[in-house]
């Protein structure tokens, strides 16, 4: 899954579309959000504006961390950065693997300050000559240059 940086304090909004005759149940992990729209896909996604008959949820939004997306429909839900986290966001059918899945590292700068790596994990880390310190590239803030390539693993 591709990989999205937030900031503490962010107040971000994730705009979901079903295209299709399946429903999708949406779960994010180590994290919370609220359901703060919801409609028809319609002419939303054709013509590039939002959809006419949507619903709107009030000033005290469903907090949940899994949501049902219909058939043919969109959803929007919102979620505030109020930690250090990596949260990973899905669909529990089995397509995940095809898409429907992204990680957010949310507050990088409190993880690195609060987290503890288990030393199993830096010597494992210290053998395959991958850095031990800094973000995921071993560099300092959000520069990722270096960052290590994913093992590609071939099934066929």
């Amino acid at each position: 899954t591709q990989a999205h940086v937030l900031h503490y304090g962010e107040s971000i909004e994730v705009l979901v579309y079903s295209d299709n005759l399946n429903d999708h149940s949406l779960h994010m992990h180590m994290g919370e959000y609220q359901v703060v729209e919801v409609g028809p896909y319609g002419d939303a996604v054709a013509n590039n504006r939002p959809a006419v008959a949507f619903q709107r949820s009030g000033s005290a939004p469903m907090r949940s961390d899994v949501v049902t997306i219909r058939s043919f429909s969109y959803i929007k839900l919102r979620f505030r950065v109020n930690h250090g986290a990596i949260i990973f966001f899905h669909c529990h059918m089995i397509h995940n693997f095809k898409g429907l899945a992204v990680t957010f590292i949310a507050a990088p700068d409190l993880l690195q300050k609060h987290m503890k790596v288990p030393n199993e994990v830096i010597r494992m880390c210290k053998l395959q000559n991958i850095k031990t310190s800094g973000n995921a590239a071993g560099n300092a803030g959000f520069d990722l240059t270096g960052l290590p390539q994913p093992l590609l693993v071939n099934h066929g």
